[in-house]
């Protein structure tokens, strides 16, 4: 993993904003419009959350940086909270995507696998926005009201995934029964947070495909029902 892979995947998005979409042979239709220029001011915003923080990052800077005049943020979202709250909307949208592409109809033990798998390729694909997000959610525990519910409503939804796909294979009898569908929930979720969490700190030091891989035989071996 490279040291410097979330700085080279910011470069990116920034060099990005210029160019968002191809050239159009028509005109766009105002909702078009409205759509390209939403997804730059989203990507923006991220761009200048990692660089300096919920706190210090105002309306007038997004607009500015994806391009537009500095009113338009605030003619279009209202408050800085409203827009922040509408950024993870569209991030909970993405990553709930690629969480049935990679699950799909599996259950129990095979569930925790893709699961897992679909967060290390999420993370690697999208570590800007992984970076951004963890920070206004963190940030969030002391203000943005909105976003910090909005936190609480996905760690829920994420928790009663994880324990449905524990009572799947109970059910199934690949999961011992044994295992408390709640506390296994709970300990999935925040390896899962915790381990993001430091990946964003310090990406140089955390082998994710290693970590991922250990996880995933433990977790296996902690969660089968033992055949004799």
């Amino acid at each position: 993993m490279s040291q410097n892979l979330i700085a080279k995947k910011a470069q990116e998005m920034h060099s990005g904003l210029a160019a968002h979409a191809p050239p159009s042979p028509r005109r766009r239709t105002q909702a078009e419009r409205t759509a390209l220029s939403d997804a730059r001011m989203f990507e923006a915003a991220m761009l200048l959350i990692v660089e300096k923080g919920t706190q210090n990052t105002t309306l007038k800077e997004i607009g500015e940086r994806a391009g537009y005049s500095r009113g338009l943020a605030s003619n279009r979202f209202g408050s800085k909270e409203a827009l922040f709250n509408q950024l993870v909307l569209g991030f909970n949208d993405k990553w709930a995507s690629e969480l049935r592409r990679f699950v799909g109809e599996k259950s129990g033990l095979s569930a925790f696998t893709a699961a897992l798998e679909a967060v290390e390729y999420f993370l690697l694909n999208h570590s800007v926005e992984m970076q951004a997000l963890y920070i206004l959610w963190y940030e969030s525990i002391s203000s943005h009201t909105a976003v910090r519910r909005r936190l609480a409503a996905n760690h829920l939804a994420y928790r009663r995934d994880s324990e449905r796909w524990v009572r799947q294979g109970i059910e199934e009898g690949t999961i011992r029964p044994s295992i408390d569908p709640v506390c296994f929930a709970m300990e999935f979720n925040a390896f899962i947070f915790g381990l993001v969490y430091q990946w964003l700190i310090n990406p140089s030091s955390i082998n994710l495909q290693a970590i991922f891989s250990h996880y995933k035989r433990t977790t296996l071996e902690t969660l089968a029902e033992r055949r004799t």
